[in-house]
């Protein structure tokens, strides 16, 4: 670069994970109140390890500085198209383009082609390249619930547009968590609508058992594999549901979820659901409670008296499946020292449920495993014994593997 310093903004680059290494992404921004969300965003995606281009309308740049995200970026924005077609470089040499946040008019710009300002028309010229677009909605409540905003958002999903939904709270549609924004247009990018059509039904987190009015027995699942899968899911396309016990991550707003409290509530959740709908791939990555209370104590122990709990055998939620998915995917975590312990507790956990993957990992609490975004993993097909080992991941990597996976599998079906 002319023997001058990078900028040092792109010591970031990767610093999260290397999902979008080699990846540019236009990141498009319009006048929105929340446009301060922006820059979190794009630091987001570095951190991943993309290359951030931003291009800005002129009433955005007037709201915010395009200084202000080279500052974040290290790349000088685009506000004006100039002799230089910047909108045509942009869209040969990046593979995904995010608009957010993305106002009424920008929206209903882009579905009728009306491409007046630098940010529609790049986007315009992204979709002309096959590259993949998504965008963040940010208005008022009423202009996000009027039928010709619902037409728009409708017309760009037929056109392959990701709509990332926002959070509609106090009036207005939102802006979500940007870490939360790049995590799936990150997942969108790498795999585009490839589970668009398919039913998925995923479960997570930890059950509770009650001993007293105050006191339960449980385990340490945070529940963030489960959130993880369906994120994935949803962002490359797919009708996700959630069954979730307590989770110390949080669901997203745009994922429909029903909250349970004990392996019981969860085993009936599924087993209605499943009743229900046949769907394509079932992930059961919940860590339900094994063992249930036996004699529940009415009121509140006292703290300066002995007790003796008894413990029953809890249900197995996956037994309680009414009509059997296409792709079934379960977890086997155990106290394994190798490989091959870890592909045999699979394999195990495979004859129990006739699981067709089964994701394993050794039980761990601290650098990886239950409250860590990381885990070390494999993922076993069942129906050969192949190992996939994929070593120390984040989770959010796993999830896109055994998705994968899974989709492999209902190719090979059909």
């Amino acid at each position: 670069m002319n023997g001058l310093p990078e900028h040092p903004s792109l010591e970031l680059m990767g610093t999260i994970s290397k999902e979008l290494s080699g990846h540019c992404i236009i990141l498009g921004v319009t006048a929105s109140a929340s446009i301060y969300r922006s820059l979190d965003t794009a630091r987001s995606l570095m951190r991943r390890g993309a290359k951030v281009r931003v291009v800005m309308t002129k009433e955005a740049a007037r709201l915010v500085s395009p200084t202000l995200f080279h500052w974040a970026t290290g790349v000088e924005p685009v506000v004006d198209i100039s002799g230089g077609i910047e909108h045509i470089d942009m869209a040969k040499r990046c593979t995904g383009m995010l608009i957010a946040p993305a106002t009424y008019s920008t929206i209903a710009k882009l579905a009728n082609g009306i491409a007046d300002n630098s940010v529609v028309l790049t986007a315009v010229t992204a979709m002309g390249y096959g590259i993949p677009v998504s965008l963040v909605p940010a208005m008022h409540e009423g202009m996000e619930r009027s039928p010709q905003y619902k037409r728009a958002v409708e017309e760009l999903g037929n056109m392959g547009v990701f709509v990332i939904p926002p959070r509609v709270v106090e009036g207005a549609a939102k802006y979500p968590d940007p870490f939360l924004v790049a995590r799936a247009f990150t997942a969108f990018v790498l795999r585009g609508f490839d589970m668009r059509g398919l039913k998925v039904l995923v479960t997570a987190g930890a059950t509770r058992s009650w001993i007293d009015r105050v006191r339960f027995i449980s385990n340490p699942s945070s529940g963030r594999m489960g959130v993880e899968t369906a994120i994935e899911a949803y962002s490359r396309g797919a009708d996700v549901t959630l069954v979730h016990g307590r989770v110390n991550v949080s669901v997203p707003h745009f994922i429909r979820s029903y909250q349970v409290e004990s392996t019981e509530d969860m085993a009936r959740t599924v087993k209605e659901l499943t009743s229900k709908e046949v769907y394509d791939v079932l992930v059961g990555a919940a860590a339900p409670l094994d063992f249930t209370v036996k004699n529940f104590f009415e009121g509140k122990m006292k703290s300066d008296t002995s007790y003796t709990v008894e413990l029953e055998p809890a249900p197995k939620v996956l037994r309680f499946i009414a009509h059997r998915p296409r792709v079934l995917v379960s977890f086997a975590a155990d106290m394994a020292s190798s490989l091959e312990d870890l592909r045999a507790s699979a394999m195990e956990k495979a004859s129990k449920y006739g699981a067709d993957l089964v994701v394993a990992n050794p039980v761990n609490i601290g650098t990886y495993g239950f409250d860590s975004p990381y885990d070390l993993t494999i993922i076993v097909r069942t129906r050969t014994g192949e190992i996939i080992d994929l070593g120390l991941q984040r989770k959010e990597v796993v999830a896109r593997r055994l998705l994968d996976e899974a989709l492999n599998l209902l190719g090979t079906a059909h």
